[in-house]
């Protein structure tokens, strides 16, 4: 199969070095090359087949003079001789095999004797056809051109570990039989087609130049291609020219494991950065929950079902959260017209990448006839039912914070998140249904309009407290009276709100008095609150006739109860932040948060020590900070990347969208050397988003990757620049002159608080956040999603 390989690429034009194969009796001519050196290499009937891959169980004799190679060839015959039993059930299928087992078993059945008899004399007769179509195979060994490369390594086409939308190289010096046997330094690359590509190493490997790169990463797409699955493909690089030396299956990777595609698209918004185990623990129950109460409303009995798939509706990869957006689309599809609503609601979530894929039977007849009726009526009661939910959390969220705040005990206070658990979520489910009476309604009216009086409640807030702070100054009673009524409504609205590990205002107060010591510098050229306030409220004719038409008056209740719905949420996440502070004041202080939460539960009640647990966790995402952020991920089953094994370095990937011209040179070729067509500085760069807020203006560019190290002041005047945001970022956004992100929607927090704030923004840019750097000059068009870059930063 490895010869089959080598002569199919061949053939196909890749550059494959030139090879013979040779039978055991035959004498070796090695007249088809000039070369003094060759290798040797076993080719085994069923060596790398597609069910076995035999890797290493057969000798390779490497860099031999032309006197040695018949002596070389019967060393690698001689290492055929113990998998005789491999040939046997190779050579005569897996079927006929485990047919001839199942044969014999059932010969000493008494009550189907006639049967089995029947059976054997068939299997026999198969056997007996197939053992001479056997004695006819010939097995060879591969003599091939050996090549003296600077480097030399391996290709995966995906990720052996799972990681179907990765390609890993591992790359060594010289041969690459030192990579193979772990006794050379090596670099790895790992690419991520559309995303990002970062070098991780260690020693003094010499790198791949980004045409090497290019050029196997063009061969490892258009190899996967040719064959038709996930190929490990043996490379090595002569004088500046690729070789393929082996190409096989890679026998690893299970298909029959589901696989999952998560997408960071709108959940970027509310756990940005890198995630603690207890958050994704914490936000894996809750989604799980909320589905599940929703599938009870709408699915009765047959919510069974699709009880695996309510578990997983996000999930963690590398320390972020991402949405596990094939199980979301199971979902959407059970709904009325799914096929015009997934579409709404990509791109009200800002989903860049529209492929969609299910993992379920497409719902029956009945089922869909029931929820369509269920569907009809919750779209017109979930108004009324969001402000029933309004209510019931109030009530609820009181009581549970006065418990919380009188418990001491540890195992308590864990019983306490139970229950709360149990109780918030039995009707938290209708926040769902009122997320799509948004989605749809927004996008039938179509317009870039701030409906969300709520999302200004706690902007105003805040500009209360620092008109106090103005007058009073930090040290006096009225300051500290107004802050304490900030916090008791907003002290959990923070950029990660959602982090459980996030130090917020409540829990930190220092953090508030800070910012608006920070805010209040900026004072002198702002405009008085009330000059805004009335700015704000002034309408056109036009608007005011468009706020008495049914669908708007639909979306600005959907997306007010869905902002209300968000912050309940938010002071939801950050009561179990106080439950977890307390647990840990009594235990092992901030290390709880690396524990999961059955972890946290064993931990308690059963006095597990996972110290050895906690410091793994702690390197691992310290590691995870290094790496690119990924806004897709396909995966085999549950997998993760590995720990990374030296220095972190990304790399730029722009030029990997078409394919290489090098990829494809004929063995007998010199490559030729191809001159890169640079940009100029003077080329105009433009960029397309999605435009969420009115406006255009030109300014100063402030890249953030982080609120916790940015001042207020920085913030005046300029417009801002992020992978992603979320609600914490109403403070800045209220000083900056507008906003874009690499994520984000129409309905993201950020863009409905720039329309009310009357500030362009454009979101939904790729690769953004590699393009633009701080000090840079930049144009944004927030109506027709346009950012015009007018002048970079002198470096």
């Amino acid at each position: 199969m490895k010869a089959r390989h080598l002569e199919i690429l061949k053939e196909q034009g890749f550059p494959v070095p030139r090879f013979i194969l040779i039978s055991e009796n035959e004498e070796v001519d090695l007249s088809f090359s000039e070369r003094d050196c060759f290798a040797v290499r076993s080719n085994f009937s069923s060596e790398d087949s597609g069910e076995h891959s035999f890797a290493g169980q057969f000798l390779t004799r490497l860099n031999v003079k032309r006197e040695k190679v018949q002596e070389a060839v019967q060393e690698v015959f001689a290492s055929y001789a113990g998998s005789l039993d491999y040939k046997e059930k190779a050579n005569r299928g897996k079927a006929e095999y485990d047919l001839k087992q199942q044969g014999k078993a059932e010969k000493n059945e008494n009550t189907e004797r006639q049967e089995n008899t029947e059976r054997q004399e068939n299997a026999e007769r198969q056997e007996n056809a197939e053992q001479k179509k056997a004695d006819l195979l010939v097995e060879t060994v591969l003599i091939q051109e050996m090549l003296f490369p600077e480097k030399s390594g391996v290709l995966f086409t995906k990720n052996p570990k799972g990681i179907l939308s990765e390609m890993v190289v591992v790359l060594g010096q010289g041969l690459g039989d030192k990579v193979v046997e772990d006794q050379e330094n090596v670099l790895t690359y790992h690419y991520f087609p559309g995303e990002c590509l970062y070098q991780e190493g260690q020693g003094t490997v010499i790198g791949l130049d980004e045409d090497e790169l290019k050029t196997l990463f063009s061969l490892g797409e258009e190899i996967e291609q040719l064959f038709q699955k996930p190929m490990d493909i043996e490379f090595a690089i002569e004088k500046g020219k690729i070789y393929i030396l082996q190409a096989r299956a890679i026998t690893t990777l299970d298909m029959h494991l589901p696989v999952r595609i998560l997408d960071n698209s709108n959940i970027s918004e509310s756990f940005p950065g890198i995630c603690l185990p207890l958050s994704e623990s914490f936000a894996g129950e809750m989604y799980s929950g909320i589905f599940t109460s929703l599938g009870r409303r709408f699915l009765g009995k047959k919510v069974s079902s699709y009880e695996e798939l309510f578990q997983r509706m996000v999930g963690g990869f590398s320390g972020r959260m991402y949405y596990e957006i094939s199980s979301w689309y199971d979902i959407l599809r059970l709904l009325p017209f799914s096929g015009k609503i997934i579409p709404v609601w990509q791109g009200m979530l800002g989903v860049s990448n529209e492929e969609i894929s299910f993992s379920k039977k497409k719902p029956g007849f009945f089922l869909k006839c029931r929820i369509a009726l269920l569907f009809c009526y919750y779209f017109f009661v979930s108004q009324r039912k969001m402000k029933e939910l309004d209510k019931f959390f109030q009530e609820r969220y009181a009581s549970y914070s006065k418990r919380v705040e009188e418990e001491e005990e540890a195992p308590a206070l864990y019983r306490i998140f139970l229950e709360m658990k149990e109780d918030l979520l039995r009707e938290w489910d209708i926040t769902l249904m009122n997320d799509i009476v948004s989605f749809i309604s927004t996008h039938l009216y179509g317009k870039k309009t701030a409906f969300s009086l709520e999302t200004m409640k706690p902007v105003r807030a805040l500009s209360a407290l620092k008109a106090v702070a103005r007058k009073h100054g930090l040290d006096s009673e009225e300051y500290r009276r107004e802050k304490k009524s900030y916090i008791s409504a907003y002290g959990d609205r923070i950029e990660g709100e959602l982090k459980l590990e996030t130090r917020t205002y409540r829990s930190n107060e220092e953090l508030l008095d800070r910012w608006i010591l920070d805010a209040l510098e900026t004072e002198e050229t702002d405009c008085s609150e009330k000059d805004c306030e009335e700015a704000s409220r002034m309408e056109k004719p036009s608007e005011q006739k468009r706020r008495k038409s049914f669908l708007y008056r639909l979306a600005e209740s959907s997306c007010n109860n869905r902002e209300i719905s968000r912050l309940h949420r938010t002071r939801c996440f950050g009561l179990m932040r106080r439950i977890v502070d307390k647990i840990g004041e009594k235990t092992i202080g901030f290390d709880v948060y690396y524990l999961s939460l059955d972890e946290l539960k064993e931990f308690l009640f059963s006095g597990k020590d996972f110290s050895l647990k906690i410091a793994r966790e702690r390197e691992l995402r310290k590691a995870y900070e290094m790496l690119p952020v990924l806004s897709r991920v396909k995966l085999l089953g549950k997998v993760d990347r590995d720990p990374l094994a030296g220095e972190i370095r990304v790399l730029s990937c722009e030029s990997f969208k078409g394919k290489s011209e090098k990829s494809r040179v004929p063995f007998s070729e010199e490559p030729k050397k191809v001159a890169s067509k640079g940009k100029t500085e003077s080329t105009p760069r433009v960029f397309f988003g999605r435009g969420v807020s009115k406006g255009i203006f030109r300014g100063e560019v402030l890249k953030i990757k982080s609120l916790q190290e940015l001042r207020a002041t920085e913030a005046k005047g300029k417009i801002l620049l992020s992978y992603s945001t979320d609600p914490g970022w109403f403070p800045y956004l209220d000083m900056a002159e507008g906003l874009i992100t690499e994520r984000g929607s129409l309905l993201s927090h950020s863009a409905i608080l720039a329309r009310e704030l009357e500030k362009p923004a454009v979101v939904n840019i790729p690769k953004i956040m590699e393009e633009l750097q701080s000090g840079d000059i930049v144009e944004i068009d927030g109506d027709l999603g346009i950012c015009s870059v007018i002048k970079k930063k002198e470096k």
